[in-house]
């Protein structure tokens, strides 16, 4: 397997700086996610992506909670990752907020994985044997 350097990120600009270097950066939130909070995590990714780290992880697996509706906006931001060359992947969900994306009829949008580490290791094995 590939190799792959990867930061945990917290949204703070001294975190963010820390990372340049990271292939993969993963986001983790935990708690409940109200739309406050899903307009901030949305930002975060965007401004990563922007800022040319469009490979992204977002682990859920300390989040109980999302309202309906709001895996839409996190829809738009992998699509907006997937577009720059990267891609969102979602990691640590539970049954509940599984099916939560299914009903918003968004299965198709994310890939998903059971834990940030093999998140990580897919973008490894989707960049081939030259990554290091």
């Amino acid at each position: 397997m590939n190799k792959i350097t990867y930061a945990k990120i917290s949204g703070y600009d001294a975190a963010i700086a820390a990372a340049v270097t990271a292939d993969v950066h993963v986001i983790a939130r935990s708690g409940i996610l109200d739309e406050t909070d899903l307009t901030s995590l949305c930002d975060e990714l965007v401004s990563l992506v922007c800022s040319g780290r469009s490979n992204l992880v977002l682990d859920l697996s300390g989040v109980s909670h999302v309202p309906y509706g709001g895996f839409r906006s996190l829809a738009s931001c992998a699509r907006f990752s997937q577009q720059s060359g990267g891609g969102l992947k979602l990691s640590g969900l539970s049954i509940y907020l599984f099916n939560l994306v299914r009903a918003e009829g968004l299965y198709n949008a994310f890939e998903y994985f059971e834990d940030e580490r093999t998140a990580v290791a897919d973008f490894a094995a989707e960049a081939g044997p030259g990554l290091s």
